[in-house]
This record gives C-alpha cells, sequence and structure tokens, in this order.
C-alpha cells in the first residue's frame, strides 16, 4: 500500500469532508427556516396594500395557460393578489357596461341607500330598443337601493342615468366623480365619459384596471348582494309601477353557463367593446376575480371564463369545475 503525502492527505480530506459538511449545515439551516415560517401562520395582507400591489404582483403559473377567444383578459387572487394570467392587460380598450361597476361603487359611496330618486326625462329616453333598461318612465320615484338593483341586472342605462342625476347632481358632474375614483384606486388606464357604458371617446379601461375595480366594489356588501341576485322584484306603489328584474349575468346558478361559486359581476356588449365582462367565483375560500374584454361571442366569451376561472382555482389546489 502506496502512503499519501500529508499535503495530499489534507486535499483529500478537504474534498470529502468538507463539502458534505457544508451541504449538511445549509439543510439544516433550510429545515429550521421552514419550520420557523409555518409557526408564523399565514399573512394577512392589508386591503389597501393588497390592490396596491395588483399591479405588480408575481405571476404565478401551473403549466401550459388556457387558449382564449379575448384579446385582453387578467386573473388574480382578491386576497392575495397572486395574479394567474394576464394577456395584454394593461391595454386600454371599450368596456360597455362594465362601466356601471364604477357607477354602482360612487352611487354606494356618495348616496343613501334609502334616498328617493325622481326620474328624469333625460333617464326615461333611454328606454329604447337600443339601449339596456330598467324600464323607468320619467316622474316615477324609487330608491336608490332600487335603482342600483336596475342597473346591475339589467344593465339598465335608464338606471344609471337616473343614479348619476340624483348622486351627481348631473351626468357630468357624476362622471367626474367616477374618474377621480378612479385616480383613487391608481387605474391608470381607465377614463369614464358617461355612467352607462355606451361607445364613446374618452371612455376606456384595461382588463387589470377593471379587475381591481371589481375586487374593491365586491367588498361592498351591498354591491355584492345585488350583483349575486338572479331576480329581483319591485312591488308597485303610488310613485312607480311594478319591475321585474332578472340578472343578465350568465355564470349565476340559474343562468345558461353556470359556474359554481359565482358571485357576479357584470356583463357588457357593444359594437366596439364586444363581449366583455367583469366575473368573480368564490370556492373553498379563495375568491378568483377577472376580466376578458372583447370576446368575439357571447358564447365564447362564457367559454373564456369558466376557462379562466378554472386556471385560477388550480393554483389555490381547487379542481377545476368541470
Amino acid at each position: 500500500m502506496q502512503l499519501r503525502h500529508p499535503r495530499e492527505i489534507e486535499r483529500w480530506l478537504t474534498h470529502t469532508v468538507a463539502w458534505p459538511l457544508v451541504l449538511l449545515i445549509s439543510l439544516v439551516a433550510l429545515l429550521a427556516t421552514i419550520a420557523h415560517e409555518a409557526s408564523r401562520g399565514p399573512t394577512v395582507v392589508p386591503a389597501k396594500q393588497r390592490l396596491d400591489s395588483a399591479a405588480h404582483a408575481v405571476v404565478v403559473s401551473f403549466g401550459p395557460a388556457p387558449s382564449i377567444s379575448a384579446p385582453a383578459a387578467f386573473v388574480y387572487d382578491a386576497d392575495t393578489s397572486a395574479v394567474y394570467y394576464a394577456r395584454h392587460a394593461d391595454d386600454r380598450r371599450a368596456m360597455a357596461s362594465c362601466t356601471k361597476v364604477m357607477t354602482a361603487l360612487v352611487a354606494v359611496q356618495h348616496g343613501a341607500l334609502n334616498r328617493l330618486v325622481t326620474v328624469g326625462a333625460d333617464a326615461a329616453a333611454y328606454v329604447n330598443p337600443d339601449n339596456s333598461y330598467m324600464g323607468l318612465s320619467a316622474g316615477e320615484t324609487l330608491t336608490l337601493s332600487e335603482l342600483l338593483y336596475g342597473l346591475l341586472l339589467p344593465s339598465g342605462n335608464d338606471a344609471a342615468a337616473a343614479i348619476a342625476d340624483a348622486v351627481g347632481g348631473n351626468e357630468p358632474q357624476f362622471v367626474a366623480m367616477m374618474n377621480a375614483e378612479a385616480q383613487t384606486l391608481g387605474l391608470t388606464h381607465t377614463h369614464y365619459a358617461n355612467s352607462h357604458g355606451l361607445d364613446a371617446d374618452g371612455q376606456y379601461t384595461s382588463a387589470r384596471d377593471l379587475a381591481v375595480l371589481s375586487a374593491v366594489a365586491l367588498r361592498d356588501s351591498t354591491i355584492a348582494a345585488i350583483a349575486a341576485t338572479e331576480r329581483y322584484d319591485i312591488p308597485q306603489t303610488a310613485t312607480h309601477k311594478a319591475f321585474t328584474l332578472f340578472n343578465y349575468n350568465s355564470l349565476l346558478p340559474s343562468a345558461r353557463s353556470p359556474y359554481p361559486g359565482a358571485v357576479g359581476l357584470k356583463p357588457g356588449n357593444t359594437g366596439a367593446a364586444g363581449w366583455c365582462e367583469a366575473f368573480a367565483a368564490r370556492r373553498e375560500g379563495h375568491l378568483i376575480v377577472g376580466v376578458v374584454l372583447g370576446s368575439p361571442s357571447w358564447a365564447q366569451r362564457n367559454v373564456d371564463m369558466h376557462l379562466l376561472l378554472d386556471w385560477g382555482f388550480i393554483h389555490v389546489g381547487v379542481p377545476p369545475a368541470g
């Protein structure tokens, strides 16, 4: 047996003993860190911080994302701000009646729900075949709460105009309030020209902005309750006729394309905007919020939303709806 030189023995010990020792120490340190973090429990992020972080959140992905028809879309976890899907998410696009998410938010922020509102001729003028409407007549008096149902369920342009007149004094002043709220929320790719969402110059949003706005709106208990309502009956009184209002949202339980846990929020369609929707579902404690803008058809919009909701829920361990 050939004896090694002492320096050779030292080099051999360095390579065969030291590196495994370093790896063992690193592994022990890693396990200790993991144990410490686990003992702390989940971190609760304040709502304002979650909203501010939505534009900078890390995109999380599990394999190939779904293929959708909408040219712009965004899906994220409203509680953690984790982004699960973004396609042209900051492009400025027409939003159609998804505008009414902001109309509703400004209304509940600045108006009393039991306030009596008398319908003006400008609002009643939207009751025609070229508009979606609640069916208001000039001179009728309803509560602001009832008008919000007419705004969000049948997507009434007449309800939007009546709300704008009551809360803002007139349409231009109410639109200024909408734009001020957009600035407050940091919606840098959003601007409003009207309260109802008909195509107009200067009326645009992005998929990301609309998703963030939708998450804010759904934190309001009044908006959340109305958005999830499938039918609402307003009995006749001395000041107005009876109304039966149906929700146009196709994801709700009794709709034509239901999705488990769907809670709203607002569809829309115009020639310039295509088929759009701000949508959300809550399953196993997770609220996933998404937006599609510009889908080519009603059916494709529904397919897109199902795919994107499944994709979002997969990331939080909830299986696809099937």
